[in-house]
């Protein structure tokens, strides 16, 4: 690696440099493979280590207040675009590619099996695993109305409101939603959050675990790892309850000491 590309990397994030350097290794691995004598330029580089951030999500006041400015500022296509994001909690690659096809309308589901990153379509999700998604109330009214906008296209579920296209990545939201965060004073997070927003508000209300995390598409080690702060918040002392009245009941009454 030259002086020059060395630079220019040194100014992105640890993520986006192993993102560039995993394929380029592999390719340079192919490339220099005996027989070949050609020395990998990349051998010995390896990939930056990255602090993983804790969910930061955002609290239920906070989700309707931008949902609220959203739709002032920039209407109702936008809006419902990341109120799907905030109650469906896919993927932003995920949302994006969400295709017709993949809508049970009569079962308020979508089957989560492809994506698009920078531009590209994939037949798979991150982590190659498809799923069913079960939406609920709020999420299955922003594609009943998304239904009346995009279903006679028979392809993408979410357009661009400014472009009437299909969107390629996300980054043409992001503008709308740093300054609807602005504009109301909310401390910004990424969109991402919102995904975590969706897993927290499931948790919150007391749904299992299990079901959240096949939901979003997680692991179960990722969810008590990551999430397992908010599932004390719906207990209001069920567990607590449920533990006494079991061991209540297989208890054997103690002999008074004479």
């Amino acid at each position: 690696m030259d002086l020059e590309t060395g630079r220019k990397m040194k100014g992105l994030s640890r993520k986006t440099q192993n993102n560039i350097l995993i394929p380029l290794r592999g390719v340079f691995d192919l490339i220099c493979k005996p027989p070949s004598r050609v020395s990998n330029p990349v051998e010995g580089i390896d990939n930056q280590k990255i602090q993983k951030a804790n969910p930061d999500p955002f609290a239920p006041d906070e989700v309707e207040l931008i949902l609220k400015e959203m739709q002032k500022r920039f209407g109702e296509v936008m809006t419902d675009y990341f109120e799907f994001s905030f109650f469906a909690g896919l993927r932003a690659s995920e949302h994006i590619a969400l295709r017709w096809e993949d809508v049970d309308l009569r079962k308020a589901t979508v089957l989560v099996r492809r994506s698009k990153v920078m531009t590209m379509e994939k037949d798979r999700t991150k982590t190659n695993v498809e799923r069913t998604v079960e939406l609920n109330q709020r999420a299955a009214g922003v594609i009943q109305r998304q239904r009346a906008r995009t279903a006679a296209m028979n392809a993408e579920v979410f357009y661009n409101p400014n472009t009437g296209a299909p969107y390629h990545d996300e980054q043409s939201q992001r503008r709308a939603w740093r300054l609807t965060l602005r504009a109301i004073g909310v401390r910004y997070r990424a969109p991402k959050e919102c995904r975590d927003t969706s897993v927290t508000l499931a948790l919150m209300a007391g749904a299992n675990p299990m079901w959240v995390a096949m939901q979003h598409g997680h692991s179960v080690q990722v969810m008590m790892r990551d999430y397992a702060k908010w599932i004390p918040s719906a207990d209001r002392g069920a567990n607590l309850a449920a533990v006494n009245a079991a061991i209540s009941t297989q208890a054997t009454p103690r002999k008074e000491a004479i």
